[in-house]
């Protein structure tokens, strides 16, 4: 008989970072561990090994002494013999050694990718940005103030770095910096073309969607809820464990000439378009993060509000608190699904900041009618103060250009979606058919993507969920024509279109702001900002392996002021992957020492991809050379 559901191991994780004062609620400190389930799909035909390891996830740990590779740091311990079900665990009176930095930065990871698929989010499976099905996690990297995840390597790379006040931090034992980076290579599975053209605006989408897919984990916390609501006198104004990313790092980094500081990045933050110009993209990247982070709090208010009022069913009116922590639990789950499946919703192409408030808000109108019920007041007063603070910032002029309208054009048939679906010369056929309504001008070329098939929750129980198939389609635009008579260079834009399954109804019809050609009378978007010829500093073309990091600061020690994208993995060179930090990740001496360089090969621990094993240690330098 088939399990109802897939395997289980329990694991002791850090609720934040592991030297943040949580408080006390009722007269008890908050503890700094609780423990999690982390439980694999019922079919997914995948178990837990040592390592910890998994199908899609396996941790890879490296001597720091040496560069060399490990045995795993903590093995699979079963409930019973020959159980599926068991526990990593390890010495919580050494809260740094090798197996609880391994567990800490698999047990977050693995609950970001869990959280991210989940039916309240994106409601399907993503296929990583490389040609792996397994991501590698490295928990100590080496020694330096950075964190990153590379597509070349196929792995989360945590570094360590001793801090101001002479302690050692580890960034694997940071929820926020863990899920960050695992927040890099989801947002790298769903939309690639952020990395491969990275252009200012592109990855400071890419920093703050990162940054909020740290919130959404830290919300995940019924402990950390409650704390922050306990401190915060019910209320999440001002700086709290939601809006400062790495407390713990920050504290430790002091800031651009010795500046203290109490996190890495704050997003409770009042910057606009205009006071950032010229910002590095990890600083320009906090503009769209305050954004978000502003909805969750205009989410929450309006929750708190409702659950103060008395209860329809008659039941006893909750007191403050318990509303307080009633409704910052509903506005999780409410933040989580605008924001992640808004990502979803992405077009391929140049993308800017206005096109991330379109795919956010059609995605969020694509479920009303899911329920059959008017769409309530509330859900449309959140749509439109969300596009209001990309206007009060300056990116938009209008709320109006935000706005995505689909098209009745695009109905279609429900018995063609599964052609639609599976047969690219069906999918090319269709979009040929449509290119007018697309937007795709007649003679280009254009290219149809993998199609991809989502199922949402999109109401209480009893709800049915709702099935989708988006179509993403990618073209260029042509350049404008300078004084000069020459063209500047084509610009790669697109366009995703949303199906109902169920009747076949176009759902929303979401083209990039680069395919209309900018906001009129706005500056932003990166192709109006910056010209179409426009990158990263530095950047020019960029490779496929382009890195994504956490960042630091953009002008703090250690050469992390440098924010462009560049392929490579931990080296000494120029083309080393950022990190959390915003610069290069260094090399570290131990992982280029000439020990490392005469080792032999050495077999990749079970349970961990082979091709990926070896990519990783040959980019460390950690194999003997030719």
């Amino acid at each position: 008989m088939a399990r109802a559901a897939g395997p289980v191991a329990t694991v002791s994780l850090l609720i934040q970072d592991d030297t943040v004062d949580l408080g006390a609620i009722a007269g008890q400190r908050v503890p700094v561990r609780e423990t999690r389930e982390l439980a694999l799909p019922a079919d997914a035909n995948d178990r837990f090994l040592d390592g910890p390891a998994c199908r899609r996830l396996a941790v890879v740990d490296f001597d720091p002494d040496t560069g060399q590779p490990l045995p795993p740091p903590v093995a699979f311990e079963p409930r019973t013999a020959g159980s599926l079900d068991g526990a990593f665990a390890f010495d919580e009176a050494e809260p740094d050694s090798p197996a609880a930095i391994a567990v800490n930065a698999f047990g977050i990871a693995f609950r970001t990718i869990r959280m991210f698929e989940g039916v309240d989010a994106l409601g399907r499976r993503v296929r990583w940005a490389f040609d792996s099905e397994q991501l590698l996690v490295v928990p100590r990297a080496g020694e330096q103030a950075n964190a990153a995840y590379d597509r070349r390597t196929r792995s989360l790379q945590f570094s360590w770095f001793t801090g101001a006040s002479g302690e050692r931090v580890y960034t694997a034992l940071s929820r926020d910096i863990v899920a960050h980076e695992c927040g890099h290579a989801l947002l790298d599975a769903v939309q690639p073309s952020l990395v491969d053209r990275p252009t200012r605006e592109a990855v400071a989408i890419h920093e703050a969607v990162a940054d909020v897919v740290a919130v959404l984990m830290a919300l995940e916390s019924d402990r950390l809820r409650s704390s922050v609501l306990a401190r915060g006198g019910l209320r999440l104004d001002g700086p709290t464990a939601f809006s400062a990313i790495a407390e713990e790092f920050g504290v430790a980094k002091p800031g651009p000439g010795g500046e203290p500081r109490h996190a890495l990045r704050e997003l409770a933050n009042d910057v606009t378009l205009a006071s950032l110009a010229g910002a590095a993209p990890h600083e320009l990247s906090t503009l769209l993060s305050a954004i978000y982070f502003d909805t969750l709090r205009g989410i929450f208010d309006e929750r708190f509000a409702k659950e103060l009022l008395p209860r329809r069913d008659g039941g006893r009116r909750r007191t403050p608190v318990q509303a307080a922590n009633r409704a910052l639990g509903t506005a999780h789950l409410v933040f989580r699904r605008f924001v992640l499946r808004g990502i979803d919703y992405l077009p391929p192409g140049d993308l800017g900041f206005a096109d991330v408030a379109r795919a956010a808000i059609a995605a969020d109108a694509a479920i009303d009618g899911a329920t059959g019920r008017p769409v309530p007041t509330s859900v449309r007063r959140r749509r439109d103060a969300f596009a209001g603070r990309f206007v009060v910032r300056g990116i938009a002029v209008t709320a109006a250009q935000l706005r995505a309208r689909r098209s009745r054009a695009l109905d279609l048939d429900p018995a063609q979606l599964e052609a639609l679906r599976d047969a690219d010369f069906a999918a090319y056929a269709w979009v040929g058919a449509h290119r007018r309504a697309i937007g795709i001008p007649a003679g280009v070329p254009f290219s149809v993507l993998p199609r991809i098939d989502a199922t949402k929750r999109v109401g209480p129980e009893g709800v049915d969920p709702q099935r989708e198939l988006l179509v993403k389609v990618a073209w260029d635009r042509q350049g404008e024509r300078r004084p000069d008579g020459t063209r500047a260079r084509a610009v790669p834009v697109g366009a995703t279109i949303a199906i109902r399954w169920r009747d076949g109804r176009c759902l929303a019809l979401v083209r990039s702001v680069a395919a209309e050609g900018g906001l009129r009378g706005a500056a932003g978007h990166a192709a109006t900002v910056e010209g179409p010829d426009a990158a990263a500093p530095g950047v020019g073309t960029v490779a496929p392996a382009a890195v994504h990091p956490v960042a630091a600061d953009d002008d703090g020690p250690d050469d992390l002021g440098s924010d462009d994208f560049a392929p490579g993995v931990l080296g000494a060179d120029a083309h080393g992957p950022r990190g959390i930090a915003g610069g290069r990740l260094g090399s570290p001496p131990a992982l280029v020492a000439s020990a490392a360089r005469r080792a032999p090969l050495t077999a990749p621990p079970p349970g961990v991809e082979p091709g990926a094993f070896f990519d990783l240690v040959r980019a460390r330098g950690a194999l003997r050379p030719r």
